[in-house]
C-alpha cells in the first residue's frame, strides 16, 4: 500500500462504452494500492450516459467525483476543471478509454520518491500510420515553436502545489505541454518514465485529427507570445487559474 494522498482526473466525452471499465479498475487498483485518493471525472458536455455512470458509481463510492460542463470544452477544459478541483498532494490523469490502465501508475508512484514531477513518453503507440503522421507533427512543431520537446504524454504525477504557479491557458490537449514547459523552466525535479498504451477500450479517438492539430499548433504560437511578454510570471505571481 502507497502511502500517498492522490487525485485522479479522468477526461470523459461521450466515453458510455469505455468509461465503466476504466472506472471499476481505476477504483480496484487505487483501494488495493493507495492509502488516500480521490477520482475526479470531467463530463465534457457528453451527450450519452457518461455522467450518468458516474452518478451511480459515486453512491456507492464517495471518493467518486462528477466535475460536469455544459457543452464539450475540449480536453484542455476539462483537464483544467479537473486540476482545479483536485485536493489531494498528488495529482494525476487517467483517460476514460482504457489506452493508460490504472497499473500504468505503478512506475509513476515509485518514480515520484525522489521528485516533485514525473513525466512520461510512450514506448511505442501502435495506433496505425494516420496517428503515427500526426504526433510526429505535433513533435515536429513543438520543438521549431517552442524550442522544447514535445512527446510527453497527458499521463503524468505531480504535486498539486506546482498548480499554483504555473497558470494553464490551453483548451486542447496541449494543455498536457504548456504545463510541464513551465515547471521545467522553473527546474522542478523531475523524472520521465516509459511506458505502452493499451487499445481503446471500444469505439474511436476524438483527438488524433488534423483539425485539432492546427487548434494546438495555434495554441503552441500562443504559449511562446505568453512567455516573450512575461504573462505566466505575472500570472504566476497571482491567480494563476482561468
Amino acid at each position: 500500500m502507497h502511502d500517498l494522498s492522490l487525485s485522479v482526473v479522468i477526461m470523459a466525452f461521450n466515453e458510455e462504452a469505455c468509461l465503466p471499465i476504466q472506472l471499476d479498475r481505476t477504483l480496484r487498483y487505487l483501494r488495493a494500492n493507495v492509502r488516500d485518493f480521490e477520482i475526479l471525472v470531467v463530463d465534457d458536455g457528453s451527450v450519452d450516459a457518461t455522467a450518468e455512470i458516474v452518478r451511480r458509481t459515486a453512491l456507492c463510492e464517495p471518493r467518486v467525483r462528477l466535475l460536469s460542463h455544459s457543452r464539450n470544452l475540449g480536453m484542455g477544459r476539462a483537464i483544467r476543471t479537473g486540476y482545479r478541483a483536485a485536493t489531494k498532494e498528488w495529482v494525476t490523469q487517467l483517460p476514460a478509454d482504457g489506452q493508460v490502465p490504472p497499473e500504468t501508475l505503478e512506475a509513476f508512484i515509485g518514480a515520484a520518491k525522489e521528485v516533485d514531477l514525473v513525466l512520461s513518453v510512450y514506448d511505442r503507440r501502435g495506433d496505425g500510420l494516420t496517428r503515427a503522421l500526426l504526433s510526429a507533427s505535433y513533435r515536429v512543431v513543438g520543438r521549431v515553436v517552442l524550442g522544447a520537446r514535445a512527446d510527453y504524454t497527458g499521463t503524468m504525477l505531480f504535486r498539486r502545489a506546482l498548480l499554483d504557479s504555473a497558470p494553464l491557458f490551453s483548451d486542447t490537449f496541449f494543455v498536457n505541454l504548456e504545463f510541464p514547459l513551465q515547471c521545467l523552466g522553473r527546474g522542478v525535479t523531475h523524472k520521465i518514465v516509459t511506458f505502452r498504451p493499451a487499445p481503446r477500450l471500444a469505439g474511436r479517438s476524438k483527438v488524433a485529427t488534423a483539425r485539432r492539430i492546427a487548434r494546438v499548433a495555434a495554441e503552441m504560437v500562443a504559449m511562446r507570445v505568453r512567455l516573450a511578454r512575461g504573462i505566466y510570471e505575472r500570472h504566476a505571481q497571482g491567480d494563476g487559474w482561468r
